[in-house]
C-alpha cells in the first residue's frame, strides 16, 4: 500500500486539529508488512493434497495411470503396496507445491482466519502502544489508531484514564471509519476520519488544559 508525502501532511494535520480540543494524545501507525500465516498455510496446503490426488482418481486418472506416464510401470499391474506408495508420493509432491505455491502468495496473509490475523494485529498494536510511549503520557490520555493494511486489521487502543470514562463500544465508529477506508483503497482518508472521531469523544471527556503540551508525535508512523 502507497501512502504520498501528501497523505502524510493530510493525517498530520487531522492530528494536529483533533488535539486541539483535547489534552488527549493520538498516535497513528501503519504496519505494510506481508506476514506468512504458517499454520494457515500448511493446514490449507494439506487440504488440497488430499482433495488433489483424491479427485483425480475418482475421475479415472489413478495411481496406475500415474506410473504409466512416468514409465515406472508399462506392462504389468501395480500391487497394493506400489499402489499405496505411488499415491502417497503423489500426496506429498502436491502438499509441497501447494505449500510453495500459498507461501509466496496473498493467500498466506490476506484470506488467513480473521481470528489469526486479528491476534496478530494485537499483539502488534500493544507493542507500538508500549514502544511509542503513549502509556506515559501525563493524564494516561492517550490513544493509538493501528492499522495493518495487508492484514485488512485495525486495532484501536486506549489508554487506562480513557478505558475508565469510554467504553470499547465507542471506538465502534473509529474502527468502522478506518476499515472503510482501506476497502476504498484510501487508507489515509480512513486514517483522517478516524481522527476526527478520535478527537470528538477526547474533546468531550478530556478537554485542553492549560498550555496543552504536545507529547506525541504528530505523524502517521510506518512500523
Amino acid at each position: 500500500m502507497h501512502i504520498t508525502a501528501d497523505d502524510e501532511a493530510r493525517i498530520a494535520a487531522a492530528i494536529a486539529r483533533a488535539e486541539a480540543g483535547t489534552s488527549g494524545e493520538i498516535v497513528c501507525t501503519l504496519a505494510t508488512d506481508r506476514h506468512r500465516y504458517t499454520e494457515w498455510v500448511l493446514a490449507l496446503a494439506a487440504v488440497i493434497a488430499f482433495i488433489v490426488p483424491a479427485a483425480v482418481t475418482l475421475a479415472g486418472f489413478g495411481p496406475s495411470r500415474w506410473a504409466e506416464m512416468l514409465g515406472i510401470w508399462q506392462t504389468a499391474g501395480l500391487d497394493d503396496a506400489q499402489t499405496i506408495e505411488i499415491y502417497a508420493l503423489a500426496q506429498a509432491l502436491v502438499l509441497i507445491a501447494a505449500t510453495l505455491a500459498l507461501w509466496w502468495s496473498p493467500l498466506a496473509q490476506r484470506f488467513a482466519p480473521l481470528s489469526l490475523r486479528r491476534e496478530r494485529v494485537h499483539e502488534l498494536a500493544l507493542k507500538q502502544f508500549l514502544a511509542r510511549g503513549i502509556h506515559l503520557t501525563t493524564g494516561r490520555t492517550g490513544v493509538l489508531i493501528h492499522v495493518s493494511a495487508e492484514d485488512h486489521v485495525v486495532e484501536v487502543i486506549a489508554d487506562e484514564a480513557i478505558y475508565a470514562k469510554v467504553s470499547a463500544e465507542h471506538w465502534g465508529e473509529t474502527v468502522s471509519a478506518l476499515l472503510a477506508g482501506l476497502k476504498r483503497g484510501d487508507v489515509a482518508q480512513g486514517f483522517v476520519d478516524a481522527i476526527g472521531l478520535a478527537g470528538g469523544v477526547l474533546a468531550t471527556h478530556f478537554p485542553p488544559t492549560d498550555g496543552n503540551p504536545d507529547e506525541l508525535p504528530n505523524r502517521l508512523l510506518i512500523v
